[in-house]
């Protein structure tokens, strides 16, 4: 095995003349499937059988020439940039690159070139390795697909667009790029699906998607969420522009759904029995909103693109395609709870958070204004379905410019730190209070609830402040309830104390949104609270999917009177909602058809008429 080796069969001449015997052992001795032999010039000397079996080059084709002419359209750049950068240390390298064979066809190289130095340490020839990994290769990108696609569609789920918006939502030379995001809905597929059957939902769902793709142009990105709901990302979409430039491309999207869709065997008897090629009529809706105006990362857009579509479904009309832009002004913008970062100080339910881009001037003469004397703190009722009585104000903050107009909490909340925000919360409690001492009427006295965030609760002294605040007042501990707000990082066991402290003040603890965000039942067994808010976004689905959504409904109910608490429903936006609750067992209700929030003066006159 240590013998010198021959010159390989079929080297030429030329290339045996050059290549010393003793050059040949070693190269031999370094790998055992030598493919290529170049000088350090990286010109070709000797060609294995083994490369042109890989590569349908032949030996003499190559002779003197430099490996490059294996890279193609596809190699990648950076590869080829580290395969120089390590030759030209005199290095090994190792790595996979994408080359062409001489017919023009792709395959994927594992590449190994090992330098071969003189006695000086100076390389006088490089050996390299080839081997056809294109099967591996191809594994591997089919593994990556499948967990950055949908199984069914083919599009790309929730990690790759939250990938991509990512990407496009980064910002260039200091500027945020105009995108818009929207959320599509298909309408009544689960109705579909139990009418026809889940594979007759999954082959529209597939030819949906097929349409969809079709008409998709550059700069446009579709990605399923899950079940028969979407994600679309439209770039450069500047705010003057949007509404023609959506309206364009929401008109192109709709018509893919003119022709019918079919589905063949589709069971139309309601049995297991195949039935005949169904022909299905569907519709969409869509909700669409804009970044940076609207929100700068994937979470706060999808879920005001969300409220959108729910303003798009609560449109009388039943075209193929329903869509709704969110205003441009954040005081008209549909109701929706705030995303985590904006719920610290109460946004309400009137107004739907969607940051707009202030400069830092704005933001500086907001915070000044907020903390001197700007802060106003608007009211809504939350009533007694069984009689109309109020049972108490929920408290939102809201701020006042010097020039009398409101600015919406989206527009300062998302600026401000933990010690703002709990400066915010004291002043809200203060001035919630002094409104409540305010307000003299007959027979029970009324309530008030502020919103308090968990960092807030754990400031020290938090317990004393809203004590001695309740004593300045003249408020008994009963009149006031907290509206604990839920964050990711809210520790049941931190938080246990504190808020048995309240509670043994006689302070009331609510839970809000119950059926949405991080609410659990685990956490309604382990802190104390006294009543629970059921999340507005719990009643959308009423027209859409009445059945489910009434029995949802219902078991969130049941579960606040398991628990003993006192149950409110939100979002009560008109009398079929309210009567829906209402039958369904919830006791105390909250919404615009109750109510809007209206600043502190007016509740007594609205308590009069």
């Amino acid at each position: 095995p240590h013998r010198p080796a021959p010159a390989p069969q079929g080297l030429s001449q030329h290339a045996a003349d050059g290549i010393p015997q003793e050059l040949l052992s070693r190269a031999l001795a370094a790998t055992s499937e030598i493919s290529l032999i170049t000088d350090a010039e990286q010109k070709i000397l000797h060609a294995s059988r083994s490369f042109t079996t890989i590569t349908g080059y032949a030996e003499a084709e190559v002779l003197g020439s430099n490996c490059r002419l294996l890279q193609g359209p596809g190699t990648a750049p950076e590869a080829v940039q580290a395969i120089r950068s390590a030759l030209s240390r005199g290095e090994k390298f190792y790595g996979d690159i994408l080359n062409y064979r001489k017919d023009g066809s792709p395959f994927w190289n594992a590449l190994k070139i090992t330098p071969l130095l003189n006695d000086a340490g100076q390389v006088t020839h490089f050996v390299s390795v080839q081997r056809d990994v294109s099967t591996r290769m191809a594994l591997q990108e089919q593994l990556r697909f499948q967990t950055t696609h949908d199984q069914l569609t083919g599009l790309p789920n929730r990690a790759a667009l939250d990938s991509h918006l990512g990407k496009v939502l980064e910002p260039d030379g200091g500027s945020r790029p105009a995108v818009a995001v929207g959320v599509i809905n298909l309408d009544r597929f689960k109705q579909l699906n139990n009418t026809l059957g889940h594979e007759t939902g999954d082959a529209v769902l597939a030819e949906w998607t097929a349409r969809m793709q079709a008409a998709l142009q550059e700069g446009e990105f579709l990605a399923r969420m899950g079940g028969d709901e979407f994600v679309l990302v439209v770039e450069d979409v500047p705010e003057p522009e949007a509404p023609q430039r959506l309206a364009d491309v929401l008109q192109r999207l709709g018509q893919t759904m003119e022709q019918p869709f079919h589905a063949a065997g589709a069971d139309t008897t309601g049995t297991d029995a195949a039935g005949t090629d169904a022909a299905i009529t569907i519709t969409m809706s869509a909700g669409l909103v804009l970044s940076p105006r609207d929100g700068v990362d994937m979470r706060t857009l999808l879920r005001n693109a969300d409220a959108a579509l729910k303003v798009s479904k609560s449109q009388a009309t039943a075209p193929l395609l329903r869509w709704h832009l969110d205003a441009a002004d954040p005081a008209d913008r549909t109701s929706a709870k705030p995303a985590e970062t904006l719920a610290a100080a109460g946004t309400g339910s009137e107004t739907r958070p969607a940051p707009d881009v202030a400069s830092a001037a704005d933001v500086a003469t907001y915070k000044d204004r907020l903390f001197n004397g700007g802060l106003e703190m608007f009211m809504q009722p939350a009533v007694d379905l069984r009689d109309g009585s109020v049972y108490l104000f929920e408290s939102l903050a809201r701020l006042r410019l010097s020039d009398g107009t409101f600015v919406p909490p989206a527009a300062f909340l998302p600026h401000l730190g933990a010690g703002e925000v709990d400066l915010l919360f004291r002043l809200g409690l203060d001035q919630a209070l002094g409104r409540l001492a305010e307000w003299e009427t007959p027979g029970e006295p009324l309530k008030v609830s502020v919103n308090l965030a968990p960092s807030t609760l754990l400031v020290p002294g938090c317990r004393r402040f809203i004590e001695e605040t309740l004593d300045a007042h003249g408020i008994e501990p009963q009149r006031l309830v907290l509206e604990l707000l839920e964050t990711e990082t809210m520790d049941s066991e931190i938080l246990s104390g504190p808020l048995n402290a309240l509670v043994e003040m006689g302070v009331g603890l609510a839970m809000d949104d119950l059926g949405a965000g991080y609410s659990s039942l685990k956490r309604l067994s382990l802190l104390p609270f006294t009543s629970v808010k059921i999340d507005r976004d719990m009643l959308t689905g009423l027209r859409s999917n009445p059945l489910e959504t009434l029995s949802l409904i219902a078991t969130l109910i049941q579960i606040g009177r398991d628990f003993d608490m006192t149950v409110v429903a939100e979002g009560l936006e008109d009398r079929a909602l309210t009567e829906a609750v209402a039958v369904l067992g919830a006791r105390y209700g909250q919404g615009y058809h109750v109510a809007r929030p209206m600043p502190g003066p007016e509740v007594p006159q609205w308590l009069a008429e």
